[in-house]
């Protein structure tokens, strides 16, 4: 597992009042391609904004222990179909985490 890309960004409207600056990654892991994202504001937390669904990508613990290790991540979020939006998984078992 490597990165493979990294660009900076910085979502700014002052005039709605929306600011929203970070990281994308492109995380590489044999054919897959996962697109990190890391907001300067919450360092510890990546949002796996693609694909999805990834929950059932057997590479995800491959992910979430390479997040771990080399961006100092420790919390993860993943889309959540039923839910509609993104929510936090259980870095031990992978599942969602109780609302």
């Amino acid at each position: 597992m490597k990165i493979v890309k990294f660009t900076r960004f910085d979502d700014v409207d002052h005039d709605v009042g929306y600011e929203c600056r970070g990281y994308n990654y492109d995380i590489q892991s044999e054919e897959d391609v996962f697109l990190i994202r890391i907001y300067d504001d919450e360092p510890g937390r990546a949002t796996v904004v693609r694909p999805t669904p990834v929950s059932k990508n057997g590479n995800l613990r491959k992910l979430v222990e390479f997040l771990q290790s080399e961006l100092g991540v420790s919390k993860v979020y993943l889309y959540k179909g039923d839910l509609g939006s993104y929510a936090e998984i259980d870095l031990d078992s992978l599942g969602f985490c109780s609302v």
